[in-house]
């Protein structure tokens, strides 16, 4: 875990945040560190899991392009592994095979090398260790996972047993929101400690990911746990031009979920966040988009992380009141010269 203390300050207020990062990239470095030779198999294992259990289908029903995204490092591995036998083979087309061992000994070199350049450049050593774990969170089959996730629950409970905080809010982005709901939920199990207004904001979620596969009935039953109590205020926003979220999935509602409440979803337009020359750079690398929820703005917008995160609003303004998030502050920065101030605290719509 790493923290440290943000002020943000305007001609009229002052808020002062402290950020705790609850970090699990190690865990994934893991399996990032492993020798190709390692880690495909431990993907080809991954993958058919995904497939046999019927989970993929899932991810078509639930979104097509989420489909694509899960269907791509086997896509491009199969592509490596027809040229791999195919390349050798050329020089028989001429009347000059190569002896048996030898071709074979040049298809294995030349999907290896293959392997190699596509791993950075095409973004395939993520992809692979991104399934390789995430099939071990699935089956919980990795002890460090179950580990983490009570340490994350120890520091949420701790913030919330904080007597000198107005809210706590949890902003988890991509397969980070799996992180989130379970330990929160492990937080509620244990009977939360404190009483200061809890806000989730899953950005980008990859919860589908995990709890559409059979075998994570565990997560429903964390997902359940939050959703039965109204109190906590939850959101999640997605996009239509990221591919590596389920867009226009409510969690609660694709997992076919009676809950006293559920999420409120909020789809939004990354590209307004960002001027025209700066989404025009990107705009074609989907890992890039994906992370532009917790990066920062370069105009006003509905959807701002650091708002979120060390704004002078509470997360439940935000909210049920987002589209005036662009001119809730003056052009000076403050808010007595906002254009669309938030409501006051008793004027509030339900979040729910």
């Amino acid at each position: 875990m790493t923290a440290w203390p943000v002020v943000l300050s305007g001609p009229d207020f002052t808020v002062e945040t402290d950020i705790r990062l609850l970090r699990w990239d190690d865990i994934l470095a893991e399996d990032m560190d492993l020798p190709v030779w390692k880690r495909l198999p431990r993907y080809l294992v991954a993958a058919g899991d995904i497939l046999l259990s019927g989970t993929f289908y899932r991810y078509a029903l639930a979104y097509w392009r989420y489909a694509l995204f899960a269907a791509y490092p086997m896509v491009l591995l199969a592509v490596f592994a027809a040229l791999a036998w195919s390349v050798p083979a050329l020089p028989g087309l001429f009347g000059l095979p190569l002896p048996g061992g030898l071709s074979l000994v040049a298809g294995l070199a030349l999907f290896a090398a293959l392997v190699a350049v596509a791993g950075s450049r095409l973004h395939l050593t993520y992809m692979l260790s991104d399934w390789i774990f995430a099939r071990d969170m699935i089956r919980r089959r990795r002890p460090a996972i179950e580990q983490r996730a009570e340490a994350f629950a120890r520091e949420i409970a701790a913030g919330l047993a904080a007597d000198d905080v107005d809210e706590v809010v949890i902003v988890a982005h991509s397969l980070g929101a799996v992180w989130m709901l379970d330990a929160v939920a492990r937080v509620e199990a244990a009977g939360s400690p404190g009483t200061p207004p809890l806000g989730l904001a899953g950005v980008g979620s990859s919860t589908l990911k995990i709890a559409l596969h059979p075998a994570a009935g565990w997560l429903h039953d964390r997902i359940q746990r939050i959703a039965d109590r109204p109190a906590i205020i939850w959101a999640e926003y997605d996009s239509h031009v990221d591919f590596i979220c389920f867009y226009k999935n409510n969690t609660v509602e694709a997992l076919g979920l009676k809950a006293a409440s559920r999420p409120v979803r909020q789809s939004i337009r990354l590209s307004r966040m960002l001027s025209p020359h700066t989404w025009k750079r990107f705009r074609g690398n989907l890992l890039r988009i994906h992370r532009q929820y917790v990066m920062g703005n370069e105009q006003r917008y509905a959807y701002d992380f650091h708002m979120i995160a060390c704004g002078p609003f509470r997360f439940a303004d935000i909210v049920d009141h987002g589209a005036k998030l662009p001119g809730a502050l003056g052009p000076d920065g403050a808010l007595s010269g906002a254009t669309t101030p938030f409501p006051e605290p008793a004027e509030d719509m339900p979040h729910r």
